[in-house]
Parts: C-alpha cells; structure tokens; sequence
C-alpha cells in the first residue's frame, strides 16, 4: 500500500510542478543552502500555513523548502496541495528568493522513504506520524506547546503527534512555541500590506468567517469550541476578536448594547436579546449533544449572547453601506435559532449576513487588529531567528511586528 501510495503521489507532484514551476535558477550557481522540512495542514479555515509558507519562500535565507501537506477538516493532504497550486503558488513563485527551491510531497508519501534536513517545522496535528524516517541535523520546531499547562487543554497541533515530539525532544533538537503566546501575534497595516491578490482576499475573508461563524459543534476539534467564545475556558480568541470589531465600527462594547436595546430598535435596529440568549443555549446544547463536556456552560452562554448581540448591531450598521437593504434579524429562527458556523465560503455567504461582509470589505484596513492571530507565521519567524542563532520564542507581538516585515 505505502509503495502504490507513493507511487501515486509522487507522479501527481512530478505533473504539477513540470508545468507551473519557472526556471528562476538557470543562472544561479548551485550552492549548499539549508533544508527544511514543513508539516502543514494548508487548507483549514484560519488561512494562517498559506502566510507561513509565502514568508518562508519570499524572505532573505536561500532555503530548500519541503512542504508536507498532511491534510485536515475533512480536507485530504491531495486536495490541500492542488489548493495550494491552484490558489497561492503563482503569487509565492513571482518573489522566490534567489538560491529557494519549493517542492511539495504528502505525508503518506513522505512516510515511505528515508529523510534528511537540517531543521523541521511542525505547524499542524500528524496522526500518528512518529518520525521514525526522519533525521533532522539541527533543530525541530513545534507551533505549540511540548508540555500542556497546568488547566489548559492539549495544543491543537499537539493531537497524533506525541511520538515524533518525544523523539526530537530526547534528541535534544526540540524548540517549542506556547500556544498562550503565539495568539498574541496579529496583524497590523503593515503586515497585511505584504500581502496581496488571493492571499489579501482570504485573509479579509477568513477574518470575516471567524468573527461571524463558530466552530461546528460536530467538528473534530469540536472540544476547543468553549474556550473560543469564553476567555475564562480557553483564550477566548472569537469574544476577543467580535469584542474588539464592534468597539472599531461601532465605539461600544456589549453592555451598552444590552442596556440600549429599546432605544436602538426605536432608531432602525433589529437587536433582540432574548433571541441572541436562546441562540446561544442552542449552541451549547448542541455541543454536549456532539460529546462535549463544557467546564462553565452558565459564562459560556453570557459570553455567547454578548457576540450575537455585538454582530446583530454590527450587521444593522452594515445597511449603511449597501443600498437599498432590509433591516434583518440575522438570528431570528424563534426558539430554534442557530449560529452561523464556518461551512460557507466566500461564494455563499449567507444572505442575512451581506450587510456585515459589505460593511467589513469596506473597513477591512483599519480593522487589522480584529483579525485572526498570525500563529503559523510567529512559528516561521522562530524558525528563522533559530537559523541565524537567535532565540525569538519570547518575543513580543510588538518586536515581532517590527521585524517580520523587514525579512519579506
């Protein structure tokens, strides 16, 4: 099986790379330049291993570039590599650094034959991959924590990949980055501005899609759904992101919203609270049905209503900006209401949320700050700090802002 798979894969890779790839290099010397390998799951909805892998391509160090595509969210690691090609490669290939070759496998190939690099990059989950084919000559460095703190859950990419840290870890080539502190690493003006075409729209997009919609309570990852939306059960990224989206469109937090609700919906509102509460129950309801234990429904459930009453105003304030529209309930299902979830695309949006993605298209430049955190590429820019000698693990959003720019 491993033999045919290989098979497979490797002649896909020869196919697409013989077409699209342009020979950058005729008439650079072949030099010795680093190896590094890179287990990404390109294709999930945060966007953030595309930005990853421009950064690594586009920047100063002349690297040879593997890029693992191990698949992920119902995704195969196949369709997360035509993606990638169909998407993105084109953008990446224009800026390739002089001396960088980018090549592509899937993990089921990459764990039939033997493998050597100077560093690894681990920024997504490995089923079970215990690296056993792997040598890495320097250092391996995980987007995550090695080690879960004490209350916290397991990090995501921690999940089917115990058996590869432990044996980087023993070896001694293991550098670590906590998920505590990766999350604080977000977007600016500046940041964004290095990036353009299908990169930019998905960034705007997806920043759109995980302000307006939560995880599926089916999802695989589905036990991380509470501590998105309450800061006392994880780091509560999706409450801090909508919290701080209104507060930019609208200069009020949740409270005012709250106490304000009569005399917003006599000035063309459609806030309704009580909706905004039941819709959240629902929500939590359906998260325990999918076998998830919540550690504090009651604050999960307040914390809920606030994002739904916050993105209900931001959705009426979004008629401003589109001609014509009708004042519209986006959560009103009566007792059965549901939040949006993160199963639509930029193509099918869904119409009662129109208004808001008109209004966040608009807007989408000054609202950096709301936009979903940069984890991968803080991962990346550790990995290029290690390369030259240097331990930026614990640097700052602010040192990491500064310097990430300077390097792409």
């Amino acid at each position: 099986m491993c033999v045919e798979e290989s098979k497979q894969s490797t002649t896909a890779y020869i196919r697409i790379n013989s077409k699209t790839r342009p020979k950058l290099q005729n008439s650079f010397k072949r030099m010795a330049v680093l190896t590094v390998h890179i287990f990404t799951d390109v294709g999930v909805k945060d966007t953030d291993d595309e930005l990853l892998l421009k950064y690594l391509a586009n920047n100063k160090i002349s690297m040879n570039l593997l890029v693992v595509f191990t698949g992920s969210d119902g995704i195969s690691a196949g369709d997360a590599l035509a993606y990638w090609i169909r998407t993105f490669e084109s953008n990446v290939l224009q800026k390739l650094t002089v001396g960088t070759k980018l090549s592509y496998t899937t993990l089921a190939d990459y764990k039939c034959n033997d493998h050597v690099c100077d560093y690894g990059l681990q920024i997504s989950p490995l089923d079970g991959y215990d690296g056993v084919n792997m040598t890495v000559n320097k250092k391996y460095v995980f987007a995550g924590d090695y080690i879960t703190p004490e209350g916290a859950r397991p990090s995501f990419n921690r999940n089917g990949s115990e058996a590869i840290l432990d044996k980087f870890f023993k070896e001694g080539k293991l550098i670590d980055i906590p998920s505590a502190h990766m999350v604080k690493m977000r977007f600016n003006s500046e940041l964004l501005s290095k990036f353009d075409g299908a990169f930019k729209e998905n960034i705007v997009f997806t920043a759109f899609l995980l302000i307006f919609a939560r995880m599926s309570p089916d999802h695989v990852a589905n036990k991380f759904a509470e501590g998105l939306v309450n800061p006392n059960a994880g780091r509560g990224a999706n409450y801090t992101s909508v919290s701080k989206l209104c507060f930019e469109l609208l200069g009020v937090d949740a409270d005012f919203l709250r106490k304000k609700e009569t005399h917003l919906n006599d000035t063309g509102n459609c806030l309704n609270v009580s909706t905004c509460e039941s819709t959240a129950r629902n929500y939590c309801s359906e998260l325990e049905k999918n076998g998830v234990t919540l550690n504090d429904k009651d604050e999960t459930i307040k914390y809920l209503t606030d994002i739904n009453i916050m993105l209900q105003c931001i959705a009426d304030k979004g008629r401003e900006v589109v001609d014509s529209s009708e004042l519209v309930d986006i959560f009103d299902s009566g007792s059965h209401g549901r939040v949006y979830v993160s199963d639509f695309d930029v193509d099918s949006i869904p119409s009662k949320l129109e208004n808001a993605w008109e209004l966040f298209k608009e807007n989408a430049d000054s609202l950096t700050d709301c936009f979903n955190p940069v984890y991968d590429l803080f991962a990346g820019y550790v990995l290029s700090g290690v390369i030259h000698g240097e331990n930026r693990v614990s640097h700052t959003s602010q040192e990491f802002l500064k310097n990430v720019v300077l390097e792409f």
